[in-house]
């Protein structure tokens, strides 16, 4: 067992150990990129990852689920080559898709992997915590790869690029490696489509399992403006040697999130209105003062949004009875990217019409009202 999660932190730390990440926003503005443009090309990130999220569920309940993840590593690389050969919206474009290919084919993977390794040993007790880890040992990768960042970007993207591909392909090495005990609980005689709509069914028949996955999917705007950070550090005035340092703060506080969150875990879920609820006021907060007070204010965000996200995923997963765990988690990714896309057209849309403060502080305005309905709608459920 500690093999296995050893392997797995281990691999949970490169896959997010890319030192691209705080700067492949601006990076967009930096070659010409319009608003609209950076929008778009999030937008197909989200695209391709919605389009095939259910259907690699599907194949992650049936196949090998450590070698999915490989593949997804192996495909990543590809994109993050585009980027570095071909920088122009197109490379760029290319890259993001391949990007969302790998997305779909880690979304709920990993946490099923786990939670079923850790089922077999009577020990899924315990996933809330490995999965608080999980979330904690990345959000320390983007730490310390965007404190290197803000010194490796005085050698350009290309040398960025280059560090981000290399460990990419250490975390796909460590996945392949990884020890696994679980048998997956169909048999060879059992078809893909069998197993797509035995989750999809589970998926739209338990109230339960369907309110978790809605719940998750509307909370998702909070983790799809994570994307723009650098911009709004960006348009206060943070050079582009201090996006690293500032992603890297903001991963130190999602680092402490992952330690905190399960001491949450039986929290009801007017818990996670409120905290959507306040980060809706954080964000109109940073839109209206729109300096470097800001960026206090999106650390505490940060910080209540990855909380919610590691216990209402955990409560999905303990949730779950069935064999074809990945396919219902994927029918949560997927809807978590259909919010997403359309957060990300309204966002993108209001920045080309006006700016990114605007832009911000509308976020903000949707994020409040979602969570006031909830909080009305919702008050006297208990799950």
């Amino acid at each position: 067992m500690k093999k296995f999660l050893g392997t797995i932190y281990a691999y949970r730390f490169f896959d997010d150990f890319i030192l691209i990440y705080p700067l492949y926003a601006v990076m967009f503005t930096d070659f010409g990129m319009e608003p609209w443009q950076v929008a778009l090309l999030f937008i197909s990130w989200s695209a391709t990852t919605f389009i095939l999220e259910i259907p690699s569920g599907a194949w992650a309940d049936r196949y090998s689920r450590k070698n999915i993840l490989f593949i997804g590593q192996l495909i990543r690389v590809i994109g993050y080559l585009s980027w570095l050969l071909f920088p122009g919206f197109s490379g760029f474009l290319f890259g993001f898709i391949c990007w969302g290919i790998k997305g779909a084919l880690t979304s709920g993977t990993l946490q099923s992997l786990i939670y079923d390794e850790l089922k077999v040993r009577n020990q899924e007790n315990q996933f809330t915590i490995v999965l608080g880890r999980t979330q904690s040992l990345a959000a320390l990768a983007i730490f310390m790869s965007s404190l290197l960042a803000s010194l490796g970007i005085l050698l350009g993207y290309s040398f960025v690029l280059i560090l981000s591909v290399g460990a990419v392909l250490i975390s796909g090495f460590l996945i392949l490696i990884c020890p696994i005990n679980h048998k997956l609980g169909q048999s060879r005689d059992t078809s893909y489509w069998f197993t797509l709509k035995k989750g999809l069914g589970q998926a739209a028949k338990n109230k339960k399992i369907r309110f978790l996955i809605i719940l998750l999917s509307v909370f998702a705007i909070g983790g799809g403006l994570d994307e723009f950070w650098t911009i709004l550090a960006d348009e206060v005035g943070v050079p582009n040697y201090g996006l690293g340092i500032f992603l890297g703060v903001i991963s130190g506080v999602d680092v402490l999130a992952g330690i905190l969150a399960p001491r949450f875990e039986k929290k009801g879920l007017r818990f996670f209105y409120f905290l959507n609820l306040s980060n809706g006021v954080l964000l109109i907060l940073a839109a209206l003062f729109f300096n470097f007070s800001s960026l206090v204010f999106l650390a505490f965000f940060s910080f209540f949004y990855v909380s919610a996200d590691i216990l209402i995923e955990s409560k999905l997963h303990h949730t779950i009875e069935s064999d074809a765990r990945a396919t219902i988690a994927s029918v949560s990714g997927f809807l978590i990217e259909v919010v997403v896309l359309l957060f990300f057209l309204i966002f993108g849309w209001i920045a080309q019409i006006s700016n990114y403060q605007n832009a911000f502080q509308w976020s903000g305005i949707i994020i409040v009202a979602i969570s006031l309905i909830y909080l009305i709608a919702f008050k006297n459920r208990k799950e």
